[in-house]
């Protein structure tokens, strides 16, 4: 029988103790406010997870959410929360809709994600190794890829052309974690979720019945729900065999097309106008056009290979389950 000693103080090293010990979980999350954070959130403290939460107003987090500060803006973090945490999960970054993109703003787009990614690089390889986090989960995004038409993509393919495919080079490169902790890069598609982000957004024209499809609507939108989102970061965080870059996209990428008239059918307001041209897109949205003219078909195999499984694989039966929510 081993004693676990401190001081006077000892535990003897019974089955539950070790038990105990070896199955306490704390995640640190960046984000922890937004779309995904929350629903990550819920998922792992109903799991038994302790989570702290980085922000800039830590006392603002809701109980039982354990706040911190940080303010990548200034370099400021509280390396306290990283104490005895087993995983560090970085969803931070501003969002890419909000405002034009002038060369400010999309400087300030750039550097949310590699200043903040940086930042906690940093703080880890500052951390004492046997009390830092053994993994980090970075969000990354399928705007990698680019404008690629029908090309069915996976995490080896070539990087695309645009303002979105130079954003992510910049992200993905960004962050020196120590060589020791487990590192998982996850290609983000559009996430779908009835409290905001592009479903609202993309249905509220449909609502007026002045829905069309923009564009060809041949570009593809590889897409996944938000609940399926926080269940892919929860299995890459407690499996050690997931490592490097994965696709976070459900399994039936649509075309532009398709997703509307299928968006459509499920909220009771068809598609009936003829598609926007692209060049007056163009003109009202300049350069941001790209992420609604521009499109990729992207894989799901290896995430589903290292043995995820979608609860919504499918388009019909995510929008299904994400308007029954709305509605309760």
């Amino acid at each position: 029988m081993t004693l676990f000693t401190r001081k006077e103080s000892f535990l003897i090293a019974t089955p539950s103790v070790v038990s105990y010990l070896t199955t306490m979980k704390c995640a640190v999350i960046t984000g922890v406010s937004g779309l995904v954070g929350k629903e990550l959130s819920e998922i792992l403290l109903a799991d038994g997870y302790e989570v702290r939460g980085l922000s800039r107003s830590p006392k603002r987090l809701p109980s039982p959410i354990k706040g911190f500060y940080w303010d990548p803006d200034k370099d400021e973090l509280d390396e306290a929360c990283l104490d005895g945490a087993s995983t560090l999960i970085h969803l931070a970054g501003e969002n890419i809709a909000d405002g034009r993109w002038t060369e400010k703003r999309k400087r300030e787009i750039i550097d949310s994600r590699t200043r903040s990614c940086n930042l906690l690089a940093d703080a880890l390889q500052r951390t004492n190794p046997g009390k830092r986090p053994q993994s980090v989960i970075l969000a990354s995004a399928i705007g990698y890829y680019g404008d690629r038409g029908d090309e069915l993509l996976n995490e080896e393919s070539a990087p695309g052309q645009g303002f979105l495919s130079e954003t992510t080079l910049e992200w993905e490169k960004a962050g020196s974690f120590p060589e020791s902790v487990r590192e998982v890069r996850l290609r983000i598609g559009v996430v779908l979720s009835p409290e905001g982000g592009a479903l609202p957004e993309m249905e509220r024209p449909l609502k007026l019945f002045a829905g069309a499809v923009p564009g060809s609507g041949k570009q593809y939108l590889s897409w996944i729900h938000h609940t399926d989102l926080a269940r892919l970061i929860q299995f890459a965080m407690e499996n050690d065999s997931v490592k490097g870059l994965y696709n976070a996209v459900a399994p039936d990428p649509r075309t532009m097309d398709s997703f509307m008239k299928s968006l459509g059918k499920a909220i009771g307001r068809p598609v009936y106008l003829p598609n926007v041209p692209g060049f007056a897109l163009k003109l009202m949205l300049g350069e941001m056009s790209e992420m609604i003219l521009g499109g990729s078909r992207v894989s799901s195999a290896k995430i589903e290979k290292a043995g995820f499984r979608f609860h919504f694989g499918n388009l019909e039966q995510a929008l299904e389950d994400l308007y029954k929510r709305k509605a309760s």
